[in-house]
């Protein structure tokens, strides 16, 4: 049976302070972007988008065959508007849900994301977050109908900033997962990861 979510990867980003895609690093014998889509899928969330730059040819070649592009013809506005048309793509697909992943989280479990679907299956009007000791992570599921409000969201507003806002309950689960806190984004990041050392 279908799935009533999707997996959205945000992948769109400029890698600045990496020098380089963050989506096509590697760890574990696979790319960054392997390894999300991966996570999402294991767990039981497809169809898996992956929302992309128009402008970045090596990143829409290097996506894994059952993924879906997504391009974002404006990415210099930034993660908000990759996520509006991530879930707006999941919504024309007939979703109520999402898994908003982060393609510079690649240690993120299995497990957290079919737990965090699990609670979006039994409370779809509400976002759900990871927590790890206290610290909230990601993934985050998020509701496809939030898609027309992070669209118009104000200029320097976050997602988090569009759904206090609007006053969108977020759930928050506790998780034994550490990998929801590691985000790569500068080359001794990476060297930590790898290294298996966490921040």
């Amino acid at each position: 049976m279908a799935t009533p979510g999707a997996g959205v990867v945000l992948a769109a980003g400029s890698s600045s302070r990496m020098g380089r895609p963050k989506a096509l690093l590697e760890t574990g014998g696979r790319t960054f972007l392997e390894a999300v889509c991966a996570t999402v899928a294991d767990a039981g969330v497809r169809p898996v988008l992956v929302v992309i730059a128009h402008d970045a040819p090596e990143v829409a070649a290097a996506l894994p065959k059952e993924c879906v592009p997504v391009p974002n013809p404006n990415p210099e506005l930034g993660q908000v508007s990759s996520m509006a048309l991530g879930l707006e793509a999941a919504l024309q697909l007939g979703k109520r849900w999402a898994v908003v992943a982060l393609v510079d989280h690649p240690a993120v479990g299995a497990g957290t994301v079919r737990l965090l679907a699990e609670r979006a299956g039994a409370e779809p009007g509400a976002v759900h977050v990871p927590t790890y000791k206290g610290e909230r992570g990601h993934p985050a599921v998020v509701p496809t109908a939030l898609a027309p409000s992070l669209f118009e969201a104000q200029e320097g507003e976050g997602a988090r900033d569009v759904f206090s806002r609007l006053g969108i309950l977020v759930r928050e689960h506790a998780v034994d997962d550490p990998g929801i806190l590691v985000n790569v984004d500068t080359p001794e990041d990476l060297k930590r990861l790898r290294s298996g050392e966490r921040k």
